[in-house]
């Protein structure tokens, strides 16, 4: 399988059609018809489903799609690496996070590499812990931000020394927004969203309640990955969800945050993949970051 017949595949994926999908690649449409018969014959797998007008991904086709796409992003980012001989530092540091405004670290550090070396820049990655570990995998983020609970025994990690506070968050005019506090008895009562993380329980009911409620005496609405969309939800008043204090989108007066009681809080940490070669980039950025959480921050590196 060569680079070249990924780029094509990807060209017929995203354009739907074969034909415009020639244009854009500048080669005649038999000759893509041709390389994309002779991947799936190569693959053994039916990749797309063609009709007179469109071309659309089989099943197989879809998770070739996300597989071409990272290998494409690591060759195109192993190219620049390797042809960076400048004196001055450039390239670019990916970071993936979920929502938590303990992402200043990282910002920050961020900030003050860029300041001193204009040349480097960002890609920002918003999502759950689930698929910001998948691109930490997979190579196409350098850096993640976890909320813990996380098992970081396969990466090096920054363990970051501020925490989130978990609570409820309401709308403001709902039942429990002027409550001090959210007990195991009252939280039975409120009709939930609850994170979409799987890999590891983001919140044991059963562990903060001492016993006295498990996951299924919830009343669980739905699930969410971001809290951004989901507040949209809680200000219908159909429902509220179990989150973290701080965050922008909660900054409104239509939505309250409650804590939990007995109160809970999690860290967070900064981890990248072990054995692996950093840029120049990478390593100043990790400097940095050390650097503003010491002394109190716990390292592992």
């Amino acid at each position: 399988m060569e680079l070249r017949t990924l780029h094509y595949f990807l060209a017929v994926a995203r354009e739907e059609n074969m034909t415009g999908a020639a244009n854009m690649l500048h080669i005649t449409q038999p000759t893509l018809s041709r390389q994309m018969a002779d991947l799936e014959e190569e693959l053994g797998k039916q990749l797309f489903v063609r009709t007179n007008r469109s071309t659309h991904l089989t099943e197989e086709g879809i998770h070739l799609r996300q597989r071409a796409e990272e290998i494409l992003s690591l060759v195109r980012q192993t190219e620049a690496e390797i042809s960076n001989d400048q004196l001055e530092l450039t390239g670019c540091i990916r970071i993936g996070a979920g929502e938590t405004p303990v992402i200043h670290f990282l910002t920050d550090a961020f900030a003050r590499l860029h300041h001193q070396h204009p040349g480097i820049t960002c890609e920002l990655f918003t999502g759950n812990a689930d698929t910001v570990e998948e691109r930490l995998v997979h190579g196409l983020i350098d850096f993640a931000l976890f909320i813990e609970p996380f098992n970081p025994e396969k990466y090096e990690y920054i363990r970051l020394p501020e925490t989130n506070t978990v609570g409820i968050i309401t709308r403001s005019d709902s039942p429990w927004a002027d409550l001090p506090a959210i007990t195991p008895d009252i939280l039975k009562d409120i009709p939930l969203l609850t994170s979409s993380r799987t890999a590891t329980a983001a919140f044991d009911v059963r562990a903060w309640s001492g016993g006295q409620v498990t996951t299924e005496d919830l009343q669980i609405v739905g699930r969410f990955d971001l809290i951004a969309n989901a507040a949209q939800l809680i200000r219908t008043g159909i429902t509220s969800a179990i989150g973290i204090n701080e965050l922008f989108q909660l900054h409104t007066p239509d939505l309250a945050f409650v804590p939990l009681e007995p109160a809970i809080s999690f860290s967070c940490l900064i981890a990248w993949k072990k054995y692996q070669l950093l840029t120049k980039p990478c390593e100043t950025f990790i400097r940095l970051l050390k650097e503003s959480c010491s002394p109190a921050g716990t390292e592992n590196t």
